[in-house]
């Protein structure tokens, strides 16, 4: 029986034949249960801290429904990934180059998310089966043509929050899962409803799922630190949620608080933020 593909549509799962066509651990991507758990900082920072260690790297911004790399990176691209997705475009055309800006020893190719609204509307119409089911094999196709054809060593996926179409869609053309949280109970109970519905399935079918904590206390003044809160911590959300806690990144209130999203990795590497995120690629290797 060949490999699968899953697309869900409000709670329904469509199986779709791909073969041949997935690498393990190449495709990484971060969700959350709601906005403002630090997703797209995290894997915006983890990207260009990849790719300033020599590695090929592609980001893709596949919150569809709010898009924010756009104005991360103060981009105006003549394509977007509604484009990619629709036909409209290839990969090529979509990607923009930001090795030579940011000074990168290895590359970084963004594919951003559109953030007008006439082109989120059109995205978000266009739900009949048969679409769905053609948007998937081409971003999967996409996929096999990044990695086997034109050698990126990581694909970075930001997806939009909760139980979207788009964002499952990515979900299951993804190797590894970051699921990020903050610690508090809306984050941690509708967490564990979307384990339960989403992340189940997709397990099933070889998605490897694993939480990060964002902005635990620890790090921040108000608090005294205690070294045994992070393991404290950790145990009883891995206990909660029945998923390991792949790592746990302090709140840093002068991150939180920012008014401009800049890249802390490569901008300001002695932040310990910067020295949390550069933990990332050991860890990686050590998941199975």
């Amino acid at each position: 029986m060949s490999p699968i593909e899953l697309s869900f549509d409000e709670g329904n799962i469509y199986e779709c034949p791909l073969s041949n066509i997935m690498d393990a651990r190449k495709v990484i991507a971060f969700h959350s249960y709601k906005g403002g758990t630090g997703k797209t900082t995290c894997i915006t920072n983890l990207a260009a801290l990849y790719a300033s260690q020599g590695k090929k790297i592609c980001l893709m911004d596949f919150d569809i429904y709010a898009p924010s790399l756009t104005s991360y990176f103060n981009a105006d691209p003549q394509y977007h990934i509604h484009d990619l997705l629709s036909g409209k475009a290839g990969i090529d055309d979509v990607l923009v180059d930001y090795t030579k800006k940011l000074k990168l020893d290895g590359e970084l190719h963004i594919a951003f998310a559109s953030p007008a609204k006439e082109d989120i509307h059109s995205i978000e119409i266009n739900y009949d089966n048969n679409f769905q089911i053609k948007s998937l094999k081409q971003f999967l196709a996409v996929k096999k043509q990044l990695l086997q054809r034109e050698g990126f060593d990581y694909i970075f996926i930001d997806t939009s929050p909760g139980i979207r179409y788009w964002s499952i869609n990515a979900l299951a053309a993804t190797d590894i899962l970051f699921l990020m949280l903050k610690i508090n109970n809306m984050d941690i109970n509708g967490t564990k409803q979307m384990i339960t519905e989403i992340y189940d399935s997709l397990t099933r079918f070889g998605l490897n799922t694993h939480l990060i904590l964002n902005k635990v206390p620890g790090a921040s003044p108000l608090n005294s630190y205690n070294p045994n809160l992070f393991n404290d911590v950790q145990n009883e959300i891995e206990t909660l949620l029945d998923l390991p806690v792949f790592l746990s990144i302090p709140c840093y209130c002068d991150i939180q608080f920012n008014r401009d999203e800049f890249l802390w990795a490569l901008y300001k590497p002695q932040h310990p933020f910067s020295e949390t995120l550069r933990e990332i690629p050991t860890l990686l290797q050590k998941i199975k």
